[in-house]
C-alpha cells in the first residue's frame, strides 16, 4: 500500500514538474517593428524590436497590465498607453512613457537598470533603437 502512494505521489509530481509549465507558456510573437499609433505624428523612426531576445523576461515585466490568461494586449490599445499628445508624454498614460519611461518597466528604464548593475543591457540611445531615416 505504501509502495503504490509512493508512486502516485512520483507520478503526479513529475505530471507537475513537466506538464503544468506548457499549459501557461505563452507563444509569443517574432521580431517585430513598433511603431506609434495611427493618426498620431512619428519624430523618430519606427523601432526593430525582438521578443526572441527578451524571452528570459516575464511578460508581465512589460505588459504590466496583463492578468496572465487573457489575450496580451499592445500598449496602444484601449486604456493603456494611448495619450500620443506631446503636451503628455511624460504622462503614465501616454505611448512615449510606455517606452521611454525612467521607471523599469519601459525599454529605456529596463535597460539604464541592467546597465547600472552591471549586467548585459539593450540599448538607451535614441539612435540605438531609432535609425535615421533614408
Amino acid at each position: 500500500m505504501k509502495k503504490t502512494l509512493l508512486i502516485c505521489m512520483v507520478a503526479a509530481a513529475l505530471v507537475c514538474a513537466f506538464a503544468l509549465p506548457s499549459l501557461y507558456a505563452v507563444d509569443a510573437p517574432g521580431d517585430m517593428v513598433l511603431k506609434v499609433p495611427a493618426g498620431a505624428k512619428a519624430t523618430k523612426s519606427p523601432v526593430a524590436f525582438s521578443h526572441k531576445g527578451h524571452a528570459a523576461l516575464d511578460c508581465a515585466k512589460c505588459h504590466h497590465t496583463w492578468d496572465g490568461k487573457a489575450a496580451i494586449k499592445k500598449c496602444s490599445d484601449e486604456g493603456c498607453h494611448v495619450d500620443t499628445s506631446k503636451k503628455g508624454k511624460k504622462e503614465p498614460t501616454s505611448f512615449y512613457s510606455a517606452f521611454h519611461a525612467k521607471k523599469d518597466m519601459s525599454c529605456v528604464g529596463c535597460h539604464k537598470a541592467m546597465k547600472k548593475a552591471k549586467k548585459a543591457a539593450g540599448p538607451t540611445k535614441c539612435g540605438d533603437c531609432h535609425p535615421k531615416k533614408k
